[in-house]
């Protein structure tokens, strides 16, 4: 982080009051605060101030300087998936690309305007491992919940990616709806709290853990225990099991110790929360 004038001036004060030779000349005692010694209107602390600007001038245009240069191997070199990811989110629906640049024109829009034409909210951009094809996971949301962007936005949005992608890179896009996650869990409880009570609060984890990963994240079915094991009253978390299902597959996935949904994320489908009295156990 770049430094601000009053911390490049506070260093080289201190630099000048640690030096034996000022101290010898102005007669104070090396390491003293400058302040104790110098005012605020005397030349040494106008000079210091001075030279704290010109250092800080300095400063920021070697930073611009580094900023530019980078901006323009990007520009020259081959993108990694990240470039991609970070050119999706920045799609605005319903507006054509400035000539021969991958940027729009947003003059005269208000910030409230571009946010509402960036339809792409949570995106990711993969390598295949076994094939030359660069997969880009997207969606958009609503009331803080994920859902697919349109199919006019995802048509435009092919548009777009084919524009600024680099010359032979293939891609492929997956705009879906969430994969359906499913699972039965045993809870043994405390036999002296209300097993309907525990029970609610056991779903709200699930469906809170299951609804918050981050985009393309991966379930676990650890962390979901883990999760589980932290409502109150819950004595043991025995998980049945655990599977998934795209929309656009036909049959359900096992879920074996952890998965990372098709669509980018997951919604909660049939929740079985079975309870068991912890003390009524033999």
């Amino acid at each position: 982080m770049a430094r601000n004038i009053n911390e490049i001036k506070t260093e080289i004060a201190r630099e000048f009051m640690r030096n034996e030779s000022a101290a010898e000349l102005y007669g104070f005692t090396p390491g003293s605060e400058f302040g104790d010694i110098f005012g605020a209107a005397s030349v040494e602390n106008i000079l210091l101030y001075v030279w704290a600007v010109c250092a800080w001038s300095v400063e920021r245009l070697v930073s611009r300087h580094k900023a530019e240069v980078t901006a323009e191997l990007e520009e020259l070199i081959a993108h990694r998936p990240k470039w991609y990811r970070d050119k999706v989110l920045r799609f605005m629906a319903g507006h054509e690309l400035e000539q021969d640049s991958d940027t729009y024109d947003t003059t005269g829009m208000t910030e409230g305007d571009i946010a509402a034409a960036c339809v792409v909210k949570h995106a990711v951009a993969m390598e295949s491992k076994d094939a030359s094809l660069l997969t880009i996971k997207v969606a958009g949301e609503s009331g803080g919940v994920r859902k697919p962007i349109t199919a006019e936005q995802e048509k435009q949005l092919k548009a777009y990616i084919n524009e600024i992608k680099d010359a032979g890179v293939r891609t492929a896009l997956v705009n879906m709806e969430a994969d359906t996650f499913d699972c039965t869990v045993d809870i043994y409880y405390n036999a002296m709290l209300d097993p309907a009570v525990v029970q609610t609060a056991c779903r709200d984890v699930i469906c809170d853990y299951i609804e918050n990963l981050p985009f393309n994240g991966e379930y676990t079915n650890m962390a979901l225990v883990d999760r589980l094991q932290e409502v109150e009253g819950v004595k043991i978390v025995e998980l049945r099991g655990s599977t998934a299902q795209a929309v656009n597959e036909s049959t359900t996935t096992q879920i074996n110790a952890r998965l990372t949904p098709a669509a980018g994320y997951f919604r909660p489908g049939a929740i079985t929360v079975n309870m068991k009295a912890y003390d009524e156990q033999g």
